[in-house]
């Protein structure tokens, strides 16, 4: 006699091809760093440390990136992030008596650094380059 399967155990089991990665520190980092933001367009100030530094939070998992790439984050999307984390850290900090509007040839830089290290490419090579990450499971 044949077992009937009810709809629910779909949603319960786990499927053949599990996420590699899952949403929940994605989701969390997102909800504080909205709270933040929320808290501060209604009124309530910020520790200076963390107002002066948090482009640090982007900077770090850039150069990670950059040195040793991953399936999660290539070699150029650690450029672009380094390069945002840079220019955000120049916006709120004023380095180089540069500021928000004036810090962009930033992003000039990093996609020309993109294209001699991370490797935009269209040709067929790139399958072979070493930085280039499998996604095969």
């Amino acid at each position: 006699m044949a077992q009937t399967v009810c709809p629910e155990s779909y949603l319960l089991s786990p499927s053949k091809h599990p996420s590699r990665r899952s949403p929940l520190a994605t989701g969390l980092l997102l909800i504080v760093l909205g709270g933040m933001l929320l808290a501060f367009n209604l009124g309530w100030s910020l520790p200076r440390f963390i107002w002066d530094y948090w482009p640090v939070a982007l900077m770090v998992p850039g150069l990670i990136a950059i040195v040793a790439p991953s399936r999660h984050l290539t070699r150029s999307g650690g450029i672009w992030l380094l390069a945002t984390g840079i220019y955000c850290q120049i916006g709120v900090s004023d380095l180089f008596n540069l500021g928000w509007f004036s810090a962009w040839p930033i992003f000039v830089i990093a996609y020309g650094v993109d294209l001699v290290i991370g490797g935009s490419c269209g040709s067929a090579e790139c399958g072979n380059r070493e930085d280039r990450v499998s996604h095969e499971g």
